[in-house]
Formats: structure tokens, sequence, C-alpha cells
């Protein structure tokens, strides 16, 4: 067991195995909610057919500016390679989340001891919430992926200067690290903090050189990003960071008060609730626990300033736009990059907490053991839901294990397929997901509850058609009211829809409701009523 476990190879293959065959143990075709997955097919799709860069699920074509390319570009691979989008991209985001957790073991072996190394890899290799992750069509895992090897690029950088007799970095290792920086970045914007945290490191190193390839590769490339969305009218990345809430504009834009609010809610929450599920799974929000896990990943953070590499400088910086991001957009799916670097530092906490003890390997096991059986119920849980998951889907099941709001949502968007007019435009909650499954482009209905503001948008956008849904974030909020208000004015097409998912023709000054008509019914198209708002 030493000798394995001490070998530079065999412990990160050995953990990498073991989560490829739980990751495939817990492998399902559901498709992701949020429709961020979407927008990346419906871009790659941009890509291969219209071999530019555009939101083509908008009516309007623009531009993409939010998504750098590098992912979306992976994707077009993938189908290019003739993957399908419900089994296909899954399976190769399963190896790329893989790869990130091989390149993350090897990390780990390089910077702290067999033990802790070993220990550390074995909870990002069995972590439910990992493993659940990384078969999204999500830029984080190859975000992730990227930044790893960034960190096992310098990290070889700086232990070979260290032996060269001009102390000078290698080249070959400079341009692998600026490399995989540049790709980090151009995987998710919030790759940011890794290009300053290494340009800081390496001016900390006294590497000029070093710093000279990385600011002249990445700089221009980045400008040169910039300017395209500056040019196309884009708010830029931190947009976001300056609304109180991205789903209310009424709010407006934060101010310092705002700031220290947001900062304080998500440091409780990433404390309570997110570290908590990315290290044991499942929906668990247990405060002693995380701040367990927090304290003692402080107490190894702090423990490596005495001579800081460039992960003790990033992980600060990372974290400071994770809690200043907006609330409703937190997640552990943002911690994933720097999943190593809390492995390592909690590793290291409890490696010192060991060898205090007068039997520090039998009270490492204890640890051991004990972090497994807590991940131990939910990924049960885990691999049993993917089970049934895959025999419903095997069975001709649609959308198993999709909440009956989303999947019928997704199913409505399939029934209107080839059967509106051909260049329909449809307003929507989802409207990448809306042109992946439906094939018409569509845009989310304005968040304001003014029924000129829903009018002014259809007919700015030739707009005939309006999905109700009954996901609860936004439409009760803003949708059902200027439908209610304006009943009239709209019509039921049964025939595409469903109980979750209603889809509404847009008829102004159509013939009035049936007297005695419910207030949340609305007329069928054909002028029977029907009711569409629950």
């Amino acid at each position: 067991m030493e000798s394995a476990i001490a070998s530079p190879w065999s412990a990160p293959l050995a953990l990498t195995l073991v989560h490829v065959i739980l990751a495939a143990l817990a492998f399902h075709e559901a498709p992701f909610n949020g429709g961020d997955d979407a927008a990346y097919i419906s871009l790659a799709r941009s890509l291969m057919e219209r071999h530019d860069y555009t939101n083509i699920w908008d009516p309007a074509l623009p531009p993409h500016t939010q998504y750098p390319p590098i992912f979306p570009i992976i994707v077009a691979s993938g189908l290019l390679a003739g993957l399908s989008v419900d089994v296909g991209l899954k399976l190769m985001m399963l190896a790329l989340s893989s790869a990130a957790v091989f390149a993350s073991c090897v990390w780990l072996r390089r910077v702290t001891s067999p033990g802790i190394a070993f220990c550390a890899g074995f909870f990002i290799a069995i972590s439910p919430e990992i493993i659940t992750l990384g078969r999204e069509v999500l830029s984080d895992a190859p975000f992730w992926l990227f930044s790893t090897l960034a960190l096992l690029a310098w990290y070889r950088a700086d232990r070979d200067a260290a032996e060269a007799p001009d102390r000078r970095m290698p080249v070959r290792w400079v341009v692998f690290g600026t490399t995989a920086l540049i790709a980090a970045y151009f995987t998710r914007s919030a790759g940011v903090p890794l290009l300053v945290a290494t340009i800081v490191w390496l001016a900390l190193r006294r590497q000029p050189r070093a710093m000279a390839v990385v600011v002249g590769c990445s700089l221009p490339l980045i400008l040169a990003w910039w300017l395209r969305g500056h040019s196309h009218g884009a708010d830029g990345y931190l947009a976001p960071f300056l609304s109180v809430d991205p789903y209310n504009p009424s709010r407006g834009t934060v101010e310092a008060h705002d700031l220290g609010a947001r900062l304080w809610k998500n440091i409780t929450r990433y404390a309570s609730r997110q570290i908590p599920r990315l290290v044991f799974g499942g929906p668990r929000s247990d405060v002693v626990l995380g701040t367990t896990i927090c304290v003692a990943m402080l107490f190894g953070w702090v423990r490596r300033l005495r001579r800081p590499g460039l992960a003790e400088i990033w992980l600060p910086l990372y974290l400071g736009v994770v809690v200043l991001w907006p609330v409703t957009w937190g997640g552990p799916r943002f911690l994933l990059p720097i999943v190593p670097l809390i492995a390592l530092y909690v590793g290291d906490a409890a490696g010192e907490i060991a060898k205090r003890t007068r039997y520090p390997a039998v009270v490492a096991a204890v640890l051991l053991l004990a972090g497994a059986w807590t991940v131990r119920p939910a990924l049960t849980t885990t691999i049993a839901l993917a089970t049934a998951c895959r025999e419903q889907y095997a069975e001709g099941g649609e959308f198993p294990c999709t909440e009956s709001i989303f999947r019928d949502f997704y199913i409505a968007a399939q029934l209107t397929r080839g059967h509106l007019p051909e260049g329909s435009v449809v307003i929507s909650r989802k409207p990448t997901l809306f042109f992946l499954y439906s094939g018409y482009r569509s845009q989310i209905y304005p968040l304001f509850a003014r029924p000129d503001s829903l009018f002014n948008l259809a007919d700015r956008i030739g707009a005939k058609y309006v999905v109700v849904d009954q996901i609860s974030d936004l439409a009760p909020r803003y949708l059902h009211p200027i439908l209610l208000a304006r009943r009239d004015d709209f019509c039921v097409m049964p025939e595409m829809s469903r109980p979750d998912a209603v889809l509404l023709r847009i008829e102004i000054d159509g013939p009035p409701r049936a007297p005695g008509s419910p207030p949340n019914a609305f007329r069928r198209c054909d002028a029977a009523p029907v009711s569409a708002l629950k």
C-alpha cells in the first residue's frame, strides 16, 4: 500500500479509475434545467453551420459576447464527431471531468505528501456532487481541467527554475503554463483571477521573462475579445456584479451596503450549504460541517503562506469573485476549479492533527473512513436514482428524472417542431432550451409586469406565440399578471401544450371569452375556453 501511494502515477490513476466507475454508475440522460448547456450547444451549431459566433436562438441573431469560445468549440468537435446531445455529449463531459480529477490528483501528489495527496484525491474522486456536475454539458469541468493544468505547469516551471544555474523558468513550461491560462480564460471569463494571480506570483518569484510571455501572449487576445464585445454593446463580465438582482431589474444597481449584504449572504450559504454539498453530496445544509471544512481550509492555506505558491495567491482572488456573484446564481459548480485547493488545505489540516497524536496513521485512517461513511448515503442515492432514470430512458420515457414543470416545457417545445409557420418566434422562459428542442427562435419575456412591455417585445421581434410556464421564479411575477390582465388577446393551442407548459397565440383584439369563463381560463384558438394558468 505504501509503495502504491508513493508512486507519482499509480495513485492518481487508481483514484481516477474509481471516479470513472462511480460516474458510469451514476450516469443518466436527464437534461440540465439551467439552459446554459443549450446555449453552448447552440453556439457550437452556429460555429458549424454559420461559421460565426452568434446567438442563433435569438430572432435578432446578435453576435455572442457572453461566453468565451473555447467550450463551444469543444462541443462543436463532439457534434462533428457524431455525438448525440442527450448521451454522446454527456459522455464526452464525463471524460473531461475525469481528466480534471486525474490532473487534480497529480497536482496534489506534487505539492504535498503521498498520504495526504491520496486522501485528498479520494474525496475528489468519490464526491457525488462532482460526479453529478461532471456529466453536464457545462464549461465548469474544462475550466477546472485547464486551471489545474496551469497549476501543474507553473509548479514544474518553478521547480526546474530552482535547479537551473540562471534561476529562470524553462521556456517549454512557461509556454505550457501560458497556454493553459489562456485556455482557462477563454473557457470561462472567471479565469481572470488565475491570470492575475500568476502575474503576481511570477513577480514574487522574480521571473520577468515568464511574466513577459504571459502578458504578451494573453493580453492581445483578451483585448481583442473585449473589443469585440464592446463594439457590439456587451455589458461586460462585471455587469452581473452591478445588479442587485439580475431577475428583478427594478431593484437597480448595487451600492456599498448591497455588496456587503451580498458578500455575507454568499459566505454563509457557501459555508453552510455549497461546500458540504460539494464534499459530501446531496441537498445537504450543515453549518457545523461546513464551518469545520472552511476553518480547516483556512488553516491549511495560512500554513502555506510562508512561501506562497500560485495556488495560495489564486484562492482568495477566485473566492472573492464567487462570493460577490449574485446570490441567486450561487452553487457548488463554481467551486469546481478550486476543488484541488480545498482538498489540499483540508488534507494538510487533517494531516497536522494526525501528526500531533500518538498513532498518526490510525487517526488518518479513521478520518478517511469517517469521511467516506458520510459520503456513502448521497453516493448510494445518486447511483440508485441514475439506475432508475436509465431504465425509464431505455423504456422510451420522455425526459426521465426531470421535474414536471421542466419536462412539460421540453415536451411542449418538441410538439411545436415543424408545426408552426416557418420563421416563427416564440416568447419563453428558457429561450436557449426552447430553441434546442423546437428549432424556433425565442426570447425571454420582459422582466416587468406591464402588458405594454410584453406586446412591445412581441412587435419588435415578430413573436406570435408565448409559452406559459409554471417555473416558479419568474413567470408568476412577470408573465402571469400580464396574461390575466389581457386574457382576450391570447388563445390556447392545446395540441402543442402540456399541463405545465401551455402555448398561447397572440391575437390582439380577438373575440372575447365565453361568458362565465373562470378567471384563469383562455379561449382555445378554435374558441372553446381552456384553463392556462394554475
